[in-house]
């Protein structure tokens, strides 16, 4: 059996800002993706910007691959529930639903808990009325109801008479919403800034129909805190540590592999490309996740293919950054030539005398195009890319 194609590496790209960085300007970062989208003919949307904010909200909002299973588990067991309710094995559909509920109460931070408690609350409705049990269809009606107070049932989903008794109890708990319902006492930490509730699936604090509801605080940086526990049960949450940091640049300081690390799992990433840009340059380098750093590369923004090739190319063997450190600096090395050990009248460079910048601009460019070529040809290193020739500094000192 022949094996499907290896899916790309799965890369994210972190700016560095800050003392030392400059905030880089849209284009900036388009490049970046597409030269590095480029590599492998890739989507650039496919390269993730901003990794630090998406791994932040992801922890607190996205599910870990257990959770996941869980879900699917659940959601599996509605359905067994279901069927045997409908083959008419009522036991084993009540002990299915038993045990979806108890894992729903386990896992309250589970996407739509609430709606598939809802569900089995229902499907114990009918199953108690077609055994003629009124009063445990009447409280499983009350069970899904305080979940949600505002649900529909049809009678395309039950018994007409169920329906009306849905009806009846829905009506009798919405009149008495002034009068019975509780503002949830839930205290969340002074200061705390991010935060955000959720209950029953629905965004916000407001007042509940007593009795237990689905209950979950989150905050970017931190995993999800749930409870199923009474709206009128006093609840200061624990937000544990942060896992993934709120500092840019965090993924390139001196004690960032947790950090680093916190952002490829929670991204599942295979690498993530920590750049910046200081004035006119650039610099790249690449964490390969579970191994370390690649090689610093820095230069100029033209040249960021180059500098693409140099990041993910590896390899990948330094336990820190050196991104964040010193930059070498450009300089432009003065001509070689003999030392005069007399003291005497200094004469005036050839580039500062009047007839090479007075005849005409073009002229002037060709005479330091040729000394500059000349000195190249003469085995002496290339100035740096980033080199330029003012003509007017020269003017101004005649």
């Amino acid at each position: 059996m022949l094996a499907g194609p290896v899916p790309p590496p799965a890369i994210a790209v972190q700016w560095r800002s800050g003392a030392e960085g400059d905030e880089p300007d849209a284009s900036l970062r388009a490049s970046v993706r597409e030269l590095i989208a480029g590599r492998d003919g890739r989507a650039p949307e496919s390269v993730m910007d901003r990794a630090l904010d998406r791994a932040r909200v992801a922890v607190s909002r996205e599910l870990p691959a257990d959770l996941r299973e869980r879900q699917r588990s659940l959601r599996a067991g509605l359905d067994e529930a279901d069927g045997a309710y409908r083959g008419g094995r009522f036991d084993d559909a009540r002990a299915e639903l038993a045990e979806v509920l108890d894992r729903l109460h386990e896992t309250p931070e589970l996407p739509g808990a609430a709606a598939s408690a809802r569900e089995a609350h229902l499907l114990a409705a009918k199953i108690a009325w077609a055994l003629g049990e009124v009063e445990l269809a009447e409280a499983a009606l009350a069970d899904a109801l305080r979940v949600d107070p505002e649900a529909q049932l049809s009678v395309r989903e039950a018994a007409p008479e169920l329906v009306e008794r849905h009806q009846a109890i829905q009506s009798a708990l919405l009149a008495g919403r002034d009068r019975d319902w509780i503002e949830p006492q839930l205290s969340l930490p002074d200061g705390a800034t991010g935060l955000s509730v959720e209950i029953d699936g629905v965004p916000g604090s407001r007042p509940l129909p007593p009795g237990p509801h689905f209950m979950v605080v989150r905050r970017d940086g931190h995993e999800p805190v749930a409870a199923w526990r009474g709206a009128d049960q006093p609840w200061t949450p624990s937000l544990g540590a942060e896992r993934v940091p709120n500092d840019p640049n965090a993924a390139t300081a001196t004690d960032a592999i947790d950090a680093i690390d916190a952002i490829c799992e929670v991204l599942a990433l295979d690498l993530l490309v920590v750049a910046e840009r200081r004035g006119a340059r650039v610099g790249l380098q690449a964490h390969r996740c579970g191994a370390g750093f690649g090689p610093l590369w820095i230069g100029p923004r033209d040249q960021l293919g180059e500098g693409i090739a140099v990041a993910l190319d590896g390899p990948f063997e330094s336990a820190s950054a050196s991104l964040p450190g010193p930059w070498p600096v450009v300089l432009v090395e003065p001509p070689a030539g003999p030392v005069d050990d007399e003291v005497g009248p200094v004469e005036r460079p050839w580039y500062r005398r009047g007839w090479v910048w007075g005849t005409s601009a073009g002229v002037a460019a060709a005479v330091v195009g040729g000394v500059v070529a000349g000195v190249l040809v003469g085995g002496r290193d290339r100035a740096p890319a980033s080199l330029d020739i003012d003509a007017n500094d020269f003017i101004g000192g005649l």
